[in-house]
């Protein structure tokens, strides 16, 4: 047991412990007067037993005596002592009224008198509890409710507790919501809110590793024709020149990649410490796109842009350069030879006619990509050339739509990509006006 399991239970067991003495002691001093008739006869029963007592040991004389003394209180029920021959020998005339209890008793000199009270007595022969039998039983009552609800209470929380520190073990697969049962209150809120916490740390650290994996592997393919160029060089020194240009490609490949793996680094970090500026981004679209077209005329392809209108607002521009950039080169990479990239540009507006969103659409007419695929060709280093045609070159690191995805949500957009009736991919990019960092989940009240 816990310390937090101990805190509730005193607390808990001292509250109620509390409220019954206060109350038992409360009845106890009132008397008959506020004590339940049933308490108020067993009282009354207990004086009849004692009178009855005395008359039959010590005689009248102490009887009489002894009811007196109790007549005396006025808390106490009256009781009246009548001689055989109708004489009153004590106790007032209300106790001789209507209803109440009649006792014929023999004394010990050999003579019948009669003990009266104006209350109901139930003859028991039983006195009735103690003052201390409801006070033990009333505790013992309160020690079973305060440990079960300090245990009901403190459960979950050291389930909780012993998965904070699976988690801190490295344990990213602890899960702790299953373990509190059917129960419904703000604390299962908190072990499904650790569960979801638990699930993104597991799948950052998976994403890292493999990140970490993939990068070694990038690496290590330029570093081994290195290697293997400047071992040909010094077993041929006539291919000096030849082998001087491969090791100078391989050079700016190992930087080509280390400056997006750079970039990827700081949009994962934020966008929000590069400079923004204040730019119409149709116009920058359609000057990605030309230069875009250009380049793909040189292969026997085109890009097609269409917009109309202006989306101003303040952006890190060089970033969403770059980001439209990957994605527009990546469809001209993968459309088929004498086919054409579509890039649409729409200013979406709300009920009040104010245009709040750019919805960007870029349609190849490439082999398309596995539907189970789509969500995962943003990732890095993931490059599915076995889902493009056989002849398709592939050329580059898989860090593109990565970095595209990172710029695009760090402005507050979403991007997401789907098959195209033609069987193309079509890659859907959305900004809203106020360009900014993607909100924070919400946090619980």
């Amino acid at each position: 047991m816990g310390r937090l399991f101990w805190k509730l239970f005193a607390w808990l067991w001292l509250a109620m412990m509390l409220s019954f003495v206060g109350g038992v002691s409360y009845l106890h001093l009132t008397g008959d007067r506020d004590l339940p008739a049933s308490m108020a006869a067993a009282r009354t029963a207990t004086l009849l037993a004692t009178a009855e007592g005395l008359l039959a040991r010590s005689g009248t004389d102490a009887a009489v005596v002894a009811i007196a003394g109790w007549n005396a209180d006025p808390s106490a029920p009256a009781v009246a002592l009548v001689a055989e021959d109708g004489r009153r020998l004590v106790g007032p005339p209300s106790a001789l009224g209507q209803g109440g209890t009649r006792r014929r008793v023999e004394a010990a000199d050999g003579r019948l008198y009669t003990l009266a009270t104006g209350v109901d007595v139930v003859d028991t022969g039983d006195p009735g509890p103690p003052f201390a039998v409801p006070l033990v039983s009333g505790g013992l009552v309160a020690l079973l409710f305060s440990s079960l609800l300090a245990w009901y209470l403190s459960r979950p929380l050291r389930q909780l507790s012993w998965a904070l520190h699976a988690v801190a073990r490295g344990d990213f697969s602890t899960r702790v919501r299953h373990r509190m049962g059917s129960r419904r209150d703000e604390i299962v809120d908190l072990g499904s809110d650790f569960d979801r916490m638990a699930d993104r740390l597991q799948r950052l650290v998976e994403g890292r590793q493999r990140l970490l994996h993939d990068i070694s592997h990038e690496l290590r393919s330029p570093l081994t024709r290195m290697q293997a160029a400047i071992g040909l060089l010094r077993q041929s020194p006539a291919k000096t020149a030849a082998m001087v240009d491969r090791i100078d490609r391989e050079a700016e490949r190992l930087d080509s990649m280390v400056g997006e793996l750079l970039t990827l680094a700081r949009l994962e970090v934020g966008a929000g410490v590069i400079a923004r500026e204040r730019v119409d981004l149709i116009e920058l679209l359609g000057a990605i796109a030309e230069d875009a077209a250009f380049e793909a005329e040189a292969c026997g392809r085109a890009v097609r842009f269409t917009a109309q209108g202006q989306f101003v607002c303040t952006v890190a521009a060089e970033v969403l350069c770059r980001a439209f950039e990957n994605i527009i080169r990546n469809a001209v990479k993968f459309t088929a030879e004498g086919t054409g990239v579509d890039v649409t540009a729409a200013v979406i507006a709300d009920a009040a006619g104010v245009g709040d969103r750019l919805c960007v659409s870029v349609v190849d007419h490439g082999p398309g990509v596995p539907e189970e695929m789509l969500d995962k060709i943003f990732e890095p280093f993931l490059r599915l050339d076995g889902a493009m045609t056989a002849t398709t070159a592939v050329a580059g690191f898989g860090l593109g739509l990565a970095i595209a995805r990172r710029a695009i949500e760090s402005h507050g957009g979403r991007v997401g990509a789907a098959l195209a009736p033609h069987g193309g991919l079509a890659v859907t990019v959305t900004l809203p006006a106020a360009a900014g960092p993607a909100p924070p989940p919400p946090r619980l009240a």
